[in-house]
C-alpha cells in the first residue's frame, strides 16, 4: 500500500524567497540522476516520492527538496525547503523558503542527530531494492509508518550501539519501497545507494 505521501509532522513554516541557492543545486546535481534512473518519481494517481536533503553548515538545520515535487524531473530553488529547526517533543519541525518541507523531513532532522558529520540524507523509492535489502539482512525499521514519532524512534533505536558511518543504509519496513541513505557528502550517500544496487543486479 503507498503512503499518501502527505505532511505528518506540525509544521509552523514562513514563506520566503528562494534561500541556500548553493545548497539547492548541490542537491539538484544528484537529483537529476536519481530521477532518470526512476529512484525519485511519482506513482500513477499522482503521489510523489523521493527527497534529498544536505546539512546547512555545521548546524542541525537542513535544504530539502520541498513536498509533493517527485514527479518534477527538475527543480528551481523555489522547489526547496530550508529547515531551521526540528523539536521532536512536541513533533513540530520549523520551517522556511519559497516551499514547504517534503513529508520526510523529520526522518532527515533524526539522522542528522545521529552524528554531526552526516552532511547529507537521501531517501528514494524502488521495490526491487526495498525487497533485496529486506531479505539480506540490511538495517531496518520497525513496521511503522514514515513521518512519525514511531519512525523517529526507529531510527534512533538501530543506531543506538552502531557506526552510522559503517551502516549508513536502511530500509524503511512500513514504508513500502522506501530507502534511505546518507553520509559525510551528498557523493558517499549516493555511492552508497549504488553499491546497493550493484550487488542487486549481481
Amino acid at each position: 500500500m503507498i503512503d499518501e505521501g502527505v505532511v505528518k509532522y506540525s509544521l509552523k513554516y514562513n514563506q520566503t524567497d528562494d534561500i541556500a541557492i548553493k545548497e539547492c543545486k548541490k542537491i539538484e546535481n544528484v537529483r537529476a540522476r536519481l530521477f532518470s534512473l526512476g529512484l525519485i518519481g511519482a506513482y500513477s494517481n499522482g503521489i510523489g516520492f523521493g527527497n534529498i536533503s544536505v546539512r546547512y553548515k555545521k548546524k542541525n538545520s537542513f535544504v530539502i527538496t520541498s513536498t509533493q515535487t517527485g514527479e518534477l524531473p527538475k527543480l528551481t530553488p523555489s522547489y526547496y525547503s530550508f529547515v531551521k529547526k526540528v523539536d521532536f517533543k512536541k513533533f513540530r519541525t520549523y520551517a522556511m523558503g519559497p516551499s514547504r518541507p517534503s513529508s520526510e523531513a523529520i526522518t532527515h532532522a533524526c539522522i542528522y542527530n545521529l552524528d554531526p558529520d552526516i552532511k547529507a540524507v537521501i531517501h528514494i523509492h524502488n521495490e526491487k531494492i526495498w525487497d533485496y535489502m529486506l531479505k539480506n539482512n540490511y538495517l531496518s525499521t520497525n513496521d511503522t509508518p514514515y513521518g512519525t514519532p514511531e519512525m523517529v524512534e526507529d531510527v534512533k533505536n538501530i543506531y543506538k550501539n552502531i557506526d552510522p558511518f559503517l551502516n549508513n543504509a536502511f530500509v524503511m519496513k512500513g514504508h513500502f519501497e522506501g530507502i534511505v541513505t546518507f553520509g559525510k557528502s551528498l557523493k558517499d550517500a549516493e555511492k552508497t545507494l549504488y553499491e546497493i544496487i550493484k550487488k542487486l543486479l549481481k
